[in-house]
């Protein structure tokens, strides 16, 4: 149904194949994607004590399960690569793609930002409700866009009229695009100044 990431260097590889032996506890590829890009763009900055190790790669002492022997390796790696492409210009967000209808499937990939938002509420709260003509408040409206679209009970409805439902088709599709640039100018704004 969804891409499976073929084509990833091995160690991208490696963590998916770590997170698919995880279990239904644990984050896709794609969400943790997202929870890394949070942490790196979040307007107020998040220790790795407050976020790791997470809970279904650890045992009861805090150490790594089984299987995670080289998970937090690699969990490192992607964010400092994700920090890197930030810096450059160019994230390239780790989306899935459904083979069958070739939509990208942002969607789980907004989740796992969604998550790490949490983790600096305010913060995030006070970025949104931005809403001026600065860099900021283009920032806060296309998150918004992609919170609002992620949403179910947002969807266009059986009584959406038809331009309805080609304007949310519309935004649904520019959406990844939105996303990245969002992460690269949140960067700029977070990181670089």
């Amino acid at each position: 149904m969804t891409s499976d990431f073929s084509e990833l260097p091995p160690s991208l590889q490696r963590l998916d194949d770590i997170l698919a032996d995880a279990g239904d506890e644990a984050m896709l590829l794609t969400e943790l994607d997202g929870f890394l890009c949070a942490l790196v763009v979040s307007p107020s900055p998040v220790s790795k004590s407050e976020y790791w190790p997470f809970d279904w790669a650890a045992d009861q002492r805090g150490l790594p399960a089984p299987g995670f022997e080289d998970f937090e390796a690699l969990v490192d790696a992607r964010l400092s690569a994700i920090e890197e492409e930030l810096s450059e210009g160019a994230y390239g967000p780790l989306f899935e793609v459904d083979e069958e209808t070739d939509d990208v499937i942002w969607q789980a990939w907004m989740s796992g930002f969604q998550q790490a938002m949490l983790l600096r509420f305010d913060a995030w709260d006070d970025l949104l409700r931005d809403t001026g003509g600065t860099a900021r408040g283009e920032a806060a409206m296309g998150l918004a866009s992609g919170l609002m679209l992620v949403d179910p009970a947002n969807h266009p409805d059986d009584t959406a009229s038809t331009d309805e439902w080609a304007q949310y088709d519309a935004a649904m599709d520019a959406m990844p695009e939105i996303l990245a640039q969002v992460a690269v100018l949140l960067y700029r704004l977070h990181r670089q100044d």
